[in-house]
């Protein structure tokens, strides 16, 4: 397959006399590996959430019901072994595409929250020592010199940086709020020039991180989780009890996991569309379906078992058929290892075609529009976004974009400012320096120098007159460095 694709990409570069047809296998070529790549990979997937949502792993399912439900009968008319329309494939792609956003409008809800609770977590850190023993720990100058010697340990400025803010977000925070506001401007300005969506992105994480982040699907999805937060927004913290802080410490705790495993699901149920969307998308039908008959077999058996049908897939396992869900699952799984060692070979070919997409749609644009296939193009650029791993990935072709003017940036700047002095407002000083936490280890580096980063570290150790929140700051740190 790789040999295949260099083959395709060599004439593609080299072929003057009919370039229209290396164009034409390339895309042949380039269609086949995703395809074959997308139902490797959807196989395996699949085949696990069958699993986690038998034996009951994740108990949330119900939350995603309605949208799982849809996956499987999408899925269901995608791998038809007969194959399918081109009407019913276009439409389990509109299907398909409309689950994805659903499940990115849940997945913010959920970042929402999950980031208020790692709000709560950082207060409730540096409470945690009023109310337990501390045992022997290095002096401020010390312990400073340590965390210096962490964070330069390294010629890799990428890694000096990530050591920066993450010990930044958790040293205590002694600055004061003009000093804070000052450094998100700062922040802001680097985007002036910049694609107007990365800056909007910046602003997203920022609210997010900030606890300024709301929508109205907040008051659709997981609302179970609305008395909660704001139990933890009314909590008189400098005034915390022993007994209050284990119940609450407990309380953060049973919900931050619920949290992480709705997470985790609609994360798989996301692959698993981009999975289905990728199958859709590469439109080889029945000619998929009869390439990697492992795959096929065992998408149609977990679909079976999804849906409590029956069909020619239990027949074509052999004798004997297989009764029970749990016989029906194992047989499946002895299908793994006919396909060991496919993906790799699979995932190197789709690197290879990858590599000159972008370049050969533009440097062949007028024949590729001569051909008339550019829709196919760029199903094959959304096959090629699907497959980068990031599973929310934008799968609109890019525009040209507006660029930050100064002006939008200044304004931006100054309206986030104003967001966080109403937010403040009313605070108790732990909540103010718990989203101040958050949200420096989430800006670029505000150091110029090695000076001022030793600077930083001493003073946030020596102005902090908090034991236990200086106790709680260097214990997370020392785990960090290891």
């Amino acid at each position: 397959m790789s040999t295949k694709i260099r083959e395709c990409i060599k004439k593609l570069s080299h072929d003057t006399t009919d370039p229209a047809q290396a164009i034409l296998e390339y895309l042949e070529q380039a269609m086949d590996i995703h395809d074959s790549h997308a139902r490797l990979k959807f196989m395996m997937e699949y085949y696990v959430f069958y699993e986690m949502i038998s034996e009951g792993i994740n108990p949330y399912i119900d939350s995603a019901r309605d949208i799982a439900d849809s996956l499987h009968q999408a899925v269901r008319v995608l791998t038809d072994p007969a194959g399918s329309t081109e009407a019913e494939r276009k439409k389990q792609g509109e299907i398909l595409l409309n689950l994805r956003g659903q499940v990115t409008d849940r997945m913010q809800v959920l970042t929402a929250y999950v980031d208020r609770f790692v709000v709560y977590e950082y207060i409730l850190n540096r409470m945690q020592y009023r109310f337990e023993d501390q045992e022997m720990i290095a002096q401020d100058s010390v312990f400073a010199q340590e965390v210096l010697n962490f964070i330069f340990s390294t010629k890799d400025n990428m890694a000096i940086n990530d050591n920066i803010r993450m010990i930044v977000g958790q040293l205590p925070v002694r600055m004061t709020r003009s000093h804070y506001f000052d450094l998100i401007r700062e922040s802001i300005s680097v985007y002036k020039g910049s694609d107007r969506s990365a800056l909007e992105g910046h602003l997203y994480m920022f609210r997010t991180n900030a606890m300024l982040y709301h929508t109205e699907d907040m008051e659709k999805y997981f609302t179970e989780f609305i008395p909660v937060i704001r139990e933890f927004d009314e909590l008189n913290y400098e005034e915390m009890t022993g007994e209050l802080y284990q119940i609450y410490a407990e309380k953060l705790r049973v919900n931050a996991s619920k949290l992480n495993d709705i997470s985790d699901l609609y994360m798989l149920i996301q692959t698993l569309i981009n999975g289905a969307y990728s199958i859709c998308l590469a439109e080889t039908g029945e000619g998929g379906a009869k390439k990697i008959p492992a795959a096929q077999i065992v998408i149609r058996g977990v679909n079976d078992l999804f849906l409590h049908r029956e069909s020619e897939v239990w027949k074509q396992i052999g004798e004997p058929l297989p009764a029970s869900e749990e016989d029906k699952l194992y047989r499946l799984g002895e299908y793994f290892p006919e396909i060991e060692g496919q993906q790799e070979r699979i995932y190197e070919a789709m690197t290879t075609a990858d590599a000159v997409l972008e370049e050969t749609m533009k440097s062949h644009r007028d024949i590729i529009s001569r051909m008339g296939l550019e829709e196919r193009f760029w199903d094959l650029w959304k096959l090629m976004q699907l497959s980068s791993g990031s599973d929310f990935v934008e799968l609109e072709p890019p525009k040209e974009e507006e660029k930050v003017t100064p002006e939008d940036a200044d304004k931006a700047a100054e309206e986030l400012v104003a967001e966080l002095k109403q937010a403040f407002k009313g605070q108790s000083r732990l909540v103010r320096r718990a989203i101040m936490a958050n949200t420096l280890e989430k800006i670029p580096v505000f150091f110029s120098t090695p000076q001022e980063v030793a600077d930083y570290i001493s003073q946030s150790l020596e102005l902090c007159d908090d034991d236990a929140e200086k106790y709680a700051s260097k214990q997370l740190i020392q785990e960090m460095m290891g």
